[in-house]
């Protein structure tokens, strides 16, 4: 039999030379388990390498560049600089009445170099809807505006890949740690924003963006709170908005299989569940209350309708960033509709308990690294740290991502590609697009049930078992390192993916947003 990995390779090396995805290299009638494995690997990797190789901009080594922050006390607008020391790297900036700060950016000055040294796509907005001062980014000198009063003007360099709708600013929770700072005002609903508004709203998210539509992240506040959620989720759905997400704490998806049904019908895409860890101790700690049951339960109700679900773990330091691994293993004890994990190194903005320490960082402050370098040492190597790369457009140090699959031996591989036509340069839009596509696309279920179709009983199996069975053993590992009041990054708002719809109908990267727009 052919080494299937050489198959691959000339896969491959047919996409390289035809700009399309690999002939399906099976027989009629069925596929060679051999050749359908490959086939799959090549797609992946093809993906992966046109995604990856096609760049239009380069982030400037550190070097002791400046640039615009705020003050955490006053807000101003301030300047800023990376420093290392040691193995460390450090966030410093000085206000002319607070005085010097340093917050911690990584605690491996390697790691950190390495990762903003990385190339990046950009794509700038279709639209700039503010208007910013010209040389703020070029002579040194201070925009009194940026990143203040932040939002898409002509030095942004990155259109939004997900664009955050605030349905409701109330909650059915308490949270000691909550960035949007919900749940003060009554559970009555006076004060939401009525189906007509919302219309409007997304009307003109279509009037901002690009031919391939933003994704949407419903969020609030607590959006199921809101009697209508379906009705707001068809109204995105029917102006041709692909991928639709719920941010959800899960109390009202475990009250129903069928309110679940309903959000899926009515066009949902996924759910992206607050889930902190596996014991109770660290809700109470986040949460103020035990929830574990609340999120079985609201994962239960998914799987019962194939609403795919992603573990949305907000991580502090002494709280549960100990727990990363044994979150990763309740998702591949849930494989079947849990797709993901995606931690969130807790921001602190909004509601907090905590307060600043003498050089004006927090205690329970976690990096994006130390969260990568915490997911190899828990799984025991399963999944490595040099698996999780930045993302390829946006700034390097604000997410990390991979997709993997979990083969029938219960190990591990990474999905990756490399190579791809040097001299063919596409569309940095073409390229938005398709990482559009992949959040669209990475949180699909298979069908409920479903045999293995590689269990060695057939010498071939059919295509669309062959897809399912990827589906249900697919999944991701990301992250997203939110900046605050004390790490503001101008560099890195300019490149934000992650936007929200603010008052004034304009767009706001999220960390601008949630550090002082409000």
């Amino acid at each position: 039999m052919q080494n299937p990995w050489v198959r691959g390779r000339r896969a491959r090396k047919s996409l390289k030379n035809a700009g399309r995805m690999p002939a399906y290299p099976g027989k009629a009638g069925g596929f060679a388990i051999t050749s359908v494995l490959t086939y799959m690997f090549s797609c992946l990797q093809a993906k992966a390498a046109y995604v990856t190789k096609y760049i239009r901009c380069k982030i400037l080594n550190m070097d002791g560049k400046s640039f615009q922050s705020i003050c955490a006390i006053c807000g101003r607008a301030i300047h800023a600089r990376y420093v290392r020391e040691s193995e460390k790297v450090y966030m410093e900036k000085h206000c002319p009445e607070h005085g010097d700060s340093r917050v911690l950016a990584s605690e491996s000055a390697t790691d950190f170099e390495t990762w903003f040294a990385a190339e990046s796509v950009t794509a700038a907005p279709r639209i700039p809807v503010t208007k910013g001062a010209r040389g703020a980014f070029a002579d040194g000198t201070i925009n009194t505006d940026c990143p203040v009063r932040c939002g898409p003007c002509e030095n942004h360099l990155m259109t939004a890949c997900c664009v955050l709708v605030n349905v409701t600013s109330r909650c059915n929770q308490r949270c000691p740690y909550c960035f949007a700072d919900a749940g003060d005002g009554p559970l009555a609903g006076d004060g939401d924003p009525a189906l007509p508004e919302i219309a409007r709203w997304l009307d003109r998210l279509i009037e901002l963006g690009e031919e391939r539509k933003f994704n949407i992240q419903l969020s609030g506040g607590e959006p199921t709170v809101r009697a209508d959620l379906p009705e707001i989720v068809r109204l995105c759905a029917g102006r041709g908005f692909e991928y639709i997400q719920l941010n959800t704490n899960g109390r009202r998806l475990a009250e129903s299989a069928a309110y679940a049904k309903t959000l899926k019908d009515s066009g949902l895409s996924t759910v992206f569940l607050q889930f902190d860890g596996v014991d109770d101790a660290v809700y109470k700690k986040l949460r103020g209350e035990p929830l574990l049951a609340v999120k079985k339960a609201a994962i239960a109700n998914c799987a019962a309708v194939g609403l795919p679900v992603s573990l949305v773990p907000t991580i502090l330091k002494s709280v549960n960033l100990s727990s990363v691994g044994e979150i990763i293993d309740f998702m591949l004890d849930n494989l079947h509709v849990v797709k993901g994990v995606h931690f969130q190194p807790a921001g602190f903005f909004g509601r907090r308990p905590d307060s600043r320490n003498e050089t004006g960082d927090f205690d329970e402050r976690v990096t994006m690294f130390a969260i990568m370098e915490e997911i190899e040492r828990q799984t025991g190597g399963a999944i490595r740290k040099s698996d999780l790369l930045p993302i390829s457009t946006g700034h390097p140090l604000c997410c990390f991502c991979a997709a993997f699959l979990r083969k029938r031996d219960g190990s591990i591989s990474v999905q990756r590609g490399g190579g791809g036509d040097c001299c063919r340069t596409p569309d940095p839009l073409e390229i938005v697009r398709r990482d559009r596509d992949f959040v669209l696309n990475k949180w699909d279920v298979a069908p409920v049930g479903g045999d293995d179709p590689f269990d060695g009983t057939e010498e071939t199996v059919g295509f669309e078992a062959a897809i399912a069975w990827f589906k249900r053993n697919m999944f991701t590992i990301s992250g997203m390192a939110f900046m605050d009041a004390t790490n503001l990054d101008s560099e890195r708002l300019r490149r934000c993916r992650v936007q929200v719809f603010a008052e004034g109908e304009y767009l706001v990267p999220f960390c601008a947003y949630y550090s002082g727009y409000r």
